[in-house]
């Protein structure tokens, strides 16, 4: 993942609206849009805002390498099973 803090937020970013620009294509796709879709969305979005708080929140803990480790584990995990999501529809 990323070398900085900044760099991280970055990635997280085009990870995460990358997933939403898809759900949206699929909604483009097809003539009458699901809601399963829209909850999907706010899904996503919520994980961001998720995700940004814990990568604000690095300075409280004592092992930065070992946190930021975990939180990219984490994050991977959740792009990856919102990835999965995304094609079952």
């Amino acid at each position: 993942m990323a070398t900085s803090i900044r760099d991280l937020k970055k990635e997280v970013k085009y990870m995460f609206g990358d997933l939403v620009e898809q759900v949206l294509l699929l909604n483009m796709a097809v003539d009458k849009p699901d809601e399963k879709n829209h909850k999907l969305i706010d899904e996503i979005v919520n994980t961001y805002e998720e995700i940004l708080t814990k990568i604000n929140a690095h300075r409280k803990e004592k092992d930065k390498k070992a946190y930021f480790k975990a939180l990219n584990a984490e994050i991977d995990e959740k792009f990856r099973a919102f990835q999965e999501k995304i094609n079952a529809l």
